[in-house]
């Protein structure tokens, strides 16, 4: 299997997009594979690096260089990539000589993953996210490229059912659709205590604490959960993450005399996520837009409540008193509204837990090597 992505780990981010990693990782003890993610060459910029080493194991991963015009014509994005990654996905393809080619992430991936396996004569496989649809979807400089890519592709995998609705609705045909959705590392997020929890990290042992654990951005919604601590006197925000907004927020905090009510934890190790996790009262997802967020997942694994806006697929994992309560996003209020809700009962980890208990990488993987076999066996597209 041959991989293009332009979301997973490397190593100057580590942390960034590991729901990818841990797929391919899964999927890496089913099939021989190698992958491609191109980095871009603003991100290597701020970092002062413009070279990363390539991965041999336990499979093949390439980060050259991704090349665009920042600011001007987005929507050539895609061809860039492509050009970007060619090279790499040419080599790789004659080492391994793969029967499927798989593009994850909409935009540009899905593009120029369409076009990258026309050119080697493979099946392809386009699977979506979230944000990849939801926010680009309405560019209509963008759009057809995302139909193009919806429309060639031979099976689409969509991690919700919403968002599978969604690229239905863009050209996709209902049948090559198929819904799987994200897994957790089951091992590693579990419910963990509290108190210990705490103390490990050194926070406060009788406040409440929300958590927040993704990437600092615009479709994340951090901005909201800070709107919303105005409302939620004795409780402080944890926030794990980093991004282009941090200085802004970081800012926004400081003039809404929340500062000191703020922990800018920064980014963490994976494996460090379940202590903060533990270590909190519920986590928060003020997302603008999701798929199937593994921020929901993993914070049910730990078994603790989940406070999330009412977008994609979170409404198909947190059932309202189920598993957390839900808002509008967007909206401070709610969010206050909601937290408060989750804060003000008691919960049971084990039962959070449980509910995604089926909700395995390994069972993820094997879901999508089943539909990456029946594409492969009815060859490239004619």
């Amino acid at each position: 299997m041959l991989v293009l992505t332009t979301q997973f780990p490397n190593p100057l981010f580590p942390h960034w997009a590991t729901f990818n990693r841990q797929q391919m990782d899964a999927m890496a003890s089913f099939c021989r594979l190698g992958l491609v993610a191109p980095v871009p060459w603003t991100e290597l910029m701020g970092a002062g690096s413009w070279r990363l080493t390539s991965q041999d194991k336990p499979y093949p991963v390439h980060w050259p260089v991704f090349w665009y015009l920042p600011r001007f014509r987005r929507h050539w994005h895609a061809r860039c990539l492509l050009w970007s990654a060619w090279p790499q996905l040419r080599r790789l393809a004659q080492d391994l000589r793969p029967q499927v080619l798989l593009a994850t992430w909409l935009f540009p991936s899905g593009w120029a993953g369409m076009m990258a396996a026309r050119r080697l004569g493979l099946p392809f496989v386009l699977k979506v996210h979230g944000s990849d649809v939801m926010v680009f979807k309405d560019d209509p400089r963008r759009r057809p490229y995302l139909q193009q890519a919806l429309t060639a592709a031979q099976a689409v995998v969509a991690v919700s059912r919403s968002l599978a609705e969604e690229v239905v609705s863009l050209g996709a045909e209902p049948q090559r659709v198929h819904l799987i959705g994200n897994g957790l590392n089951q091992g590693l997020f579990t419910p963990g205590d509290r108190e210990l929890a705490r103390r490990r990290l050194g926070l406060d042992l009788g406040e409440r604490l929300l958590l927040f654990v993704g990437r600092l951005v615009p479709v994340k919604g951090l901005e909201t959960a800070l709107r919303a601590m105005v409302r939620l006197p004795r409780t402080r925000l944890v926030v794990v993450g980093q991004g282009p907004q941090e200085a802004s927020l970081k800012a926004l905090a400081r003039d809404m005399g929340l500062y000191e009510r703020v922990i800018w934890a920064g980014p963490q190790p994976h494996q460090e996520v379940p202590s903060y996790m533990a270590a909190a009262d519920a986590v928060v997802l003020p997302s603008l837009s999701e798929g199937d967020p593994n921020s929901v997942l993993e914070a049910l694994g730990c078994g603790r409540p989940v406070v999330a806006a009412r977008v994609g697929g979170v409404p198909e994992v947190v059932h309202e008193d189920q598993q957390g309560s839900l808002f509008e996003a967007g909206d401070a209020a709610g969010l206050a509204q909601a937290a408060q809700k989750v804060l003000g009962r008691e919960w049971d980890p084990g039962a959070l837990s449980a509910s995604v208990a089926g909700r395995s990488w390994q069972a993820s993987a094997a879901a999508l090597l089943d539909v990456l076999e029946r594409v492969a066996s009815q060859g490239a597209a004619s």
